[in-house]
């Protein structure tokens, strides 16, 4: 009976975990099963930042997140503006596969649901001052960081 409660109380868990967008400090690593940032220095002045969401990360929030990441990132560097100078947003449909061994030893395997990933990369140029003519929009460090909010 207790162990009956206790997966009880996991899947419950895991449920309300599932249930959840992908949180805006999450760093990509192992334990965070590939989602989150990853951002890399690329130049003096400019990053690659990638994003990965879970199903309940849609496209505005993931790239919402990357935009607040990015004026965060050149304000610490001294750059009060910032231009992406490449950006790349996909949203994948991922399966979920799993193997194991019965008690007598017979392979399993199966899959389950087929959850959906949103991915954002950009690469981040920071300024110095605003460029006269781009070709791309510039945006201003401050104006992100007091606009652009991504928590409640």
């Amino acid at each position: 009976m207790k162990s009956i409660r206790n997966a009880c109380v996991c899947a419950g868990l895991a449920l309300m975990l599932a249930a959840c967008a992908t949180p805006y400090d999450t760093e990509k690593n192992f334990w965070s099963f590939g989602e989150g940032f990853e951002t890399v220095q690329i130049a003096p002045d400019g990053w690659q930042i990638s994003f990965v969401g879970n199903t309940n990360t849609d496209r505005a929030l993931a790239r919402k997140y990357v935009m607040r990441k990015s004026a965060e990132l050149c304000q610490q560097a001294g750059y009060p503006y910032f231009t992406f100078t490449s950006e790349q947003t996909d949203r994948d449909s991922v399966g979920q596969f799993g193997v194991g061994v019965d008690g007598n030893h017979d392979l399993l395997w199966g899959s389950s649901a087929i959850n959906k990933e949103t991915s954002v990369v950009v690469e981040v140029t920071g300024f110095t001052s605003k460029p006269e003519a781009s070709a791309s929009r510039v945006y201003d460090t401050d104006y992100i960081l007091a606009h652009v909010k991504v928590t409640d």
